[in-house]
């Protein structure tokens, strides 16, 4: 009985093992460099707003949120002051919540209360997070207008976001 349980226990971490290296090689974070996955939402303007998809397009701060996230309302206001500062010169903010079971309405009073500008999505099934292969919200992207990773933070900015604003104004010179 015992080497039937041996047997069976060895089975059984094998296929744990392969199962498990399997996973890892399809869960690996985009590194500086790759190509950005297309992805398109609609902002709550109503348009459609794309990153990743082979066309050109502005140097793009793709942000990953939700309103219940308070780290993600703690970085909010750098986002916006990013926004202001770079927008003129050409960078697009584009912030997708991942709020699953909120409606616009909840996501536009999150926009008012920080009185935040830029372009917002809402993608209730979080089909972005699994796309960019995201580590948890919130989570930013930098991306070039070819579709290139320039600049990845995980997790909310450090007060006044100064990698982040290093990296856009190294894109923005370029």
């Amino acid at each position: 009985m015992s080497r039937r349980c041996n047997r069976v226990s060895l089975v059984l971490a094998a296929c744990g093992a392969i199962a498990c290296s399997g996973m890892e090689e399809r869960f690996k974070p985009m590194a500086i460099g790759d190509a950005v996955p297309a992805y398109a939402t609609r902002t709550l303007a109503g348009d459609s707003a794309r990153v990743g998809n082979g066309q050109p397009q502005p140097l793009t701060l793709l942000n990953i949120w939700a309103t219940w996230c308070v780290p993600c309302q703690r970085e909010f206001p750098d986002i916006e002051r990013i926004h202001r500062e770079y927008g003129p010169r050409g960078l697009r903010v584009l912030a997708v919540s991942v709020d699953s079971n909120s409606d616009d309405t909840k996501i536009r009073e999150f926009m008012r209360r920080y009185q935040a500008t830029f372009l917002v999505g809402h993608d209730a099934q979080g089909s972005i997070r699994t796309r960019y292969q995201s580590l948890g919200i919130p989570e930013s992207y930098l991306i070039s207008p070819d579709g290139r990773l320039l600049f990845r933070n995980p997790g909310a900015f450090p007060e006044g976001a100064a990698k982040v604003r290093a990296a856009i104004e190294a894109a923005l010179a370029q």
